[in-house]
């Protein structure tokens, strides 16, 4: 059993952390299950005291020796269980960490929206010298009127995977060999 710090060796100020753990519970809850448990009802000194072996350890470590411990401790996860996630589920719902959606608008779209809300004409002005000059390269900025409007981008790169030398096969029944389409 893991070493622990039992109530009786915490300041009388840190008493709080102790009591609001989810760990303590649990492991009050484990050891009174295993410890109080049949392999160790022996008594191993009964001139010394009437306790067995389980108890023993139980009151050595600072854990609780009632049996009901096992109860409390199993409502007490419970109760943090349902805790925890309403607190995950308000959090959720009032932080929106998601925010608002973004869309890929190309340069092209970009111009036609930009004509059509002003009826300006929009250049599309290629970065670098007249060599690179092409609509493949993608280093494309455009101009006008309003040149603060920019094309959103998704936060994140796309990506594409390949996979080679798949094979993928499906045994037959017996009785529907004949019934093969190829």
């Amino acid at each position: 059993m893991p070493s622990s710090i039992s109530a009786d060796n915490i300041k009388a100020w840190w008493i709080w952390g102790y009591w609001c753990s989810p760990l303590m519970y649990a492991q009050n809850a484990i050891a009174v299950n295993e410890f109080l448990g049949h392999s160790w009802r022996m008594v191993v000194d009964p001139t010394d005291s009437n306790d067995t072996l389980g108890v023993q350890v139980l009151k050595s470590r600072g854990i609780f020796v009632d049996p009901n411990w096992y109860w409390i401790g199993v409502g007490a996860l419970l109760g943090y269980i349902m805790l925890f996630n309403v607190l995950f589920i308000v959090f959720l719902d009032l932080l929106d960490p998601l925010g608002k959606g973004q869309n890929v608008v190309s340069e092209e779209e970009l111009m036609e929206k930009h004509v059509n809300r002003t009826g300006e004409n929009v250049e599309l002005l290629l970065l670098g010298n007249d060599s690179e000059n092409s609509p493949s390269n993608g280093g494309g900025e455009i101009t006008g009127a309003d040149t603060r409007e920019r094309g959103m981008a998704l936060p994140f790169t796309p990506l594409s995977i390949t996979f080679d030398n798949i094979r993928y096969s499906v045994d037959m029944p017996q009785g529907n060999e004949r019934q093969r389409y190829y």
